[in-house]
């Protein structure tokens, strides 16, 4: 567990029976009966208080509250006895099931006249509780008394106003900075300071929170005064702590009024610390906290920082200390092990410049010892464990799985990180690319799901648009097939008439050899179809082997009898399919259907006997030998051409109709296209509104075209149109209203051109291609598009994901809207802008190095403000030299780096690690930060205190 604060579910104002409203057993007796208790009736009132501390906090425990205050009105005794029980119960504890017991007291104040309750560190002496009872002026009754004495109001001579009571404490050497008063600011009632005419005492106080019986009232001019937007209170605000005033032995109220409070040691000061840091230390409602955050680095063996190990708050984490002292290197080594890239879009040099600081870094403190660097992630519950050493490949480990060899870009892929170096967020408004990610970072999973159905469809696109040209190249063979047989069974037909030698009978059965070669062909045909489903069967039957899949080890599983039973019903499916499938492969089998094999056999003997009749005919045509040559020649073609129709029939019935496929998918790709577009412009809004409105980005009318525009430029090589016209052909496209509409319209008729030659049709003219025609393309740069175009390289045109390239734009005049390109803008408003976006994006965590080098001064307050957002969403790991980034960002873990020899500076330590209510954490602060005393005041000044 880290050292840096986190919340505790809180409730503190709950009474013990010594309360005079108590509900329940007051374990004790009346103050006339305590002369007279034996020494053993005392032991039994002692234990009877034992055991119902005991059973008191196991109630306070079921609801899940994680820390108490016992505050009984000027009383002490019942506390000692609950904390004491408490601590001996969290020995034997898991962290989340202990309870922290604040010691306390509730206060009747005579000026201002209200309530107000002190609560102490929780491990404050007991006697020092006492002392401090006695500063009141308040004389307890016995301890074994069942009462607290009378309730009346702390004197004025004793108690004058709420900042004497802070004075009169801080007199008392063991008090001093070991409690904190929090008057009752209840919104109705007698006892609390915010009724008429007590606002002079609120505006004075020292206080900077307060508690309220019970519920917090949602009354708009109640909530104006807490949070500081009342003038007639001083514009003062304070944390406000809701407590269930439990006075019952059953617990009756207990976890329906509660407070979450963050801490990372249980004194009064991290109370304080909240209350001034109320907007992220204190809630109401169960906060919401980041579901990915590196949880831990543990580095063996670096030469400057030795070896250390950093368990990581969920939420903010920053690293102090002198320069050089290693702030940077263990981030760098975070960003090391988790395989983060230097941005790919940054020029190339500075690319370099950056990926040489980083492997020197890396090569001079671990390389040489053979160090080991492992880092912690967790992402939605689950650990996912990173180990790396320079020398040998990265491993990981997903929950109780064991550790495995992964690629670098696995990492980056399970367990990714956003990181920037000094200076990197100011660099950023330069490149398009990387404000670009702004957009596509949050919505990534998307834009991949995208990327996969674009991919997808092209896949399908190329192999049904294949299917497209196949078919068009078959229906134009089968023209020019049938043109031919056409001819040849007129020149045969002439032929035959002509044959001179031969009785008419014999003119006749020559005569007929056509009819007999047409039956031919159509049985052939129809036995080749046959054929197909005999094929596709055995297919079939083949691929049924391996299914259904055999079930694992499912006993395990909640259902598992029922799981069974849906597995074997499947399984039975299965079966009947593969009955059904060998079923068709028999019938589609010639030899088992005898009235076919008869009808076959009939008419291969009719063809027989013709066969010798005509092979008769033919001789007895000597003086025709030449014809009967060619007549013989031009039938083998003849039957060589419907075999061939024949196989280009089934080729045609296989292929189906591509054409609507093709059609259904490149509409499927304009919607998926579509989709991408609306996703981008949503995200841009969000993108705009997380800047605050500094930057714009326009998407929809700034297509990417510059991968067709290369592509075709490939393809028409050697065609003599220029460059200059393919550019005035992308800017007629991005001028368009609908730029993606003119889009599938060009390459639609650029396909008409790539298709020219395989046309079906027989055109002569190039077909209409009114877009390209009205864009710069005559008709002799048509000719030449269609020379080099073909459908191969057309499909390959089309292929890739059309890309967008958003403008960015800087409001310089939110009231008139009057932006300049976000190149324009200084580096300190454009890193500003895009700090304010990463802060306010939830996800991944967010790694920069010093981000102050990069924002400028003045909007350092916006920046806090958006860090108290922030951090409920992502985790962030800052370094920094500016107190104010860390003290009123409020960082939940402050690691405090400092040299192991301040003269000799070469290696650096871990010196502290802790939240800012931690005192050595705060003196560190003061004194190696810039403006940390200063950053203290302001942080005080501002709730007046």
């Amino acid at each position: 567990m880290n050292k840096g604060a986190r919340f505790h579910k809180c409730d503190f104002q709950i009474h013990s029976p010594r309360d005079r409203k108590w509900k329940g057993n007051k374990f004790g007796v009346k103050e006339s009966e305590i002369d007279s208790l034996t020494c053993e009736q005392k032991k039994s009132i002692d234990q009877a208080r034992e055991k119902f501390a005991s059973e008191y906090l196991e109630k306070v425990r079921n609801e899940g509250i994680n820390a108490i205050a016992i505050t009984d009105h000027h009383d002490v005794e019942f506390v000692k006895i609950i904390r004491k029980q408490a601590r001996n119960q969290n020995e034997n504890l898991n962290e989340h099931r202990r309870i922290t017991v604040f010691p306390g007291i509730e206060l009747s104040l005579s000026n201002p006249s209200a309530q107000a309750i002190i609560l102490f560190d929780e491990e404050f002496c007991d006697s020092y509780l006492d002392y401090v009872v006695n500063l009141f002026g308040i004389k307890p009754t016995n301890k074994y008394s069942k009462d607290t004495i009378s309730i009346e109001k702390i004197s004025q001579e004793n108690i004058q106003d709420l900042n004497h009571l802070h004075r009169r404490l801080d007199d008392l050497p063991y008090c001093k900075g070991r409690y904190i008063v929090l008057p009752n600011i209840t919104g109705k009632g007698k006892d609390t300071i915010l009724r008429k005419g007590f606002c002079e005492h609120y505006i004075k106080m020292r206080c900077v929170g307060g508690y309220v019986d019970k519920r917090i009232l949602q009354d708009e001019g109640y909530q104006n005064i807490l949070n500081g937007d009342d003038v007639n209170y001083g514009n003062k605000s304070v944390g406000v702590i809701s407590t269930s005033d439990n006075r019952s032995e059953n617990g009756e109220e207990l976890g329906k009024y509660f407070t979450y409070i963050k801490w990372a040691e249980p004194t009064a000061e991290a109370i304080r610390q909240a209350c001034l840091a109320r907007e992220s230390r204190i809630a109401q409602r169960e906060p919401e906290l980041p579901l990915v955050f590196i949880e831990s680095i543990d580095v063996k063996k670096s030469k400057f920082l030795g070896s250390f190990k950093i368990n990581f708050n969920q939420q903010y984490n920053t690293f102090i200390g002198g320069r050089g002292t290693g702030k940077s290197t263990v981030l760098e080594y975070l960003r090391w092990c988790l395989s983060d890239q230097t941005n790919i879009s940054l020029d190339s040099e500075d690319i370099n410049a950056i990926d040489k600081r980083r492997k020197e870094l890396i090569q001079n403190t671990l390389d040489c010892l053979d160090s080991e660097v492992i880092v912690t992630m967790i992402k939605n519950g689950v650990p996912h464990k990173v180990k790396k050493q320079p020398t040998n490949e990265t491993q990981l480990k997903i929950g109780d799985n064991p550790f495995q060899k992964v690629s670098e870009d696995d990492i980056r892929r399970i367990i990714p990180i956003q990181f920037y170096s000094q200076k990197q967020l100011s660099n950023v408004g330069v490149h398009n690319e990387e404000l670009k990610r702004f957009i596509n970072k949050p919505i990534q999973n998307e834009l991949n799901s995208i990327q996969n159905s674009i991919k997808k469809n092209n896949s399908r696109l190329k192999d049904v648009y294949s299917k497209c040209i196949r078919k068009k190249e078959i229906i134009l063979q089968k023209e020019n097939l049938r043109l031919e047989a056409k001819s040849l069974k007129s020149q045969v037909a002439k032929i035959r008439k002509s044959l001179k030698g031969i009785s008419e009978v014999q003119q006749k059965i020559i005569a007929k050899k056509s009819s007999y070669d047409d039956e031919f062909a159509i049985i052939e045909k129809s036995l080749k179809e046959l054929k197909v489903f005999e094929v596709k069967s055995d297919e079939l039957l083949k691929s049924l082997k391996h299914y259904p899949e055999q079930l694992d080890d499912i006993d395990s599983l909640e259902n598992n009898e029922l799981i069974k039973s849906i597995h074997s019903e499947v399984s039975k499916r299965f079966r009947e399919i593969e009955d059904s499938v060998r079923k068709m492969k028999f019938l589609a089998m010639v030899k088992n259907s005898k009235d076919l094999s008869e009808q076959i056999q009939k008419w291969k003997r009719i063809k027989e006997k013709f066969e010798s009749e005509y092979k008769t005919a033919k001789i007895s045509s000597r003086t025709s030998e030449d014809q009967m040559k060619e007549i013989q020649k031009i039938e083998s073609r003849i039957l060589e051409i419907n075999n061939i129709l024949a196989d280009q029939d089934s080729s045609l019935k296989e292929i189906g109709e591509p054409e609507l496929e093709f059609r259904s998918l490149r509409d499927e790709w304009t919607d998926i296209l579509n989709k991408k577009i609306e996703l981008l412009n949503k995200q841009a809004t969000i993108f705009n509104n997380l800047s605050k409105g500094f930057i714009k980005a326009d998407i929809t009318k700034h297509l990417d075209l510059q991968n067709f525009k290369k592509k075709l430029k490939v393809i028409i090589e050697g065609s003599r149109i220029r460059e200059e016209r393919l550019n005035k052909l992308e800017e007629f496209i991005l001028s368009s209203e609908n730029s993606i509409l003119l889009f599938n319209q060009i390459v639609e008729e650029l396909r008409l051109l790539a298709e020219f030659k395989v046309s079906e049709e027989k055109l002569i003219d190039l077909p209409q291609t009114p877009q390209l025609t009205s864009s710069v393309f005559e008709e002799k740069h048509l000719h030449s598009v269609c020379k080099y175009l073909n459908p191969e390289n057309w499909i390959q045109l089309i292929s890739d994901e059309l890309d967008f390239i958003p403008e960015f734009k800087y409001t310089t005049n939110k009231q008139f809207g009057e932006t300049i390109k976000f190149d324009q803008a200084s580096a300190g408003q454009q890193a500003t802008a895009l700090l304010n976006v990463l802060l306010n994006q939830p996800g991944i965590p967010l790694l920069i190095d010093q981000p102050e080098d990069d924002i400028d001064n003045r909007a350092i307050n916006e920046v806090v403000k958006n860090i108290w957002i922030a951090k409920q969403k992502r985790q962030l790991v800052f370094t920094s030299h500016n107190a104010n980034l860390v003290v009123n960002g409020d960082a939940e873990l402050v690691i405090c780096c400092a040299y192991e020899d301040t003269n000799s500076q070469t290696k650096g330590k871990i010196k502290h690690k802790g939240a800012i209510d931690n005192t050595d954490i705060r003196k560190e602060m003061t004194s190696v930060m810039e403006g940390g005393e200063k950053a203290f005041k302001l942080r005080k000044a501002k709730y007046g205190f």
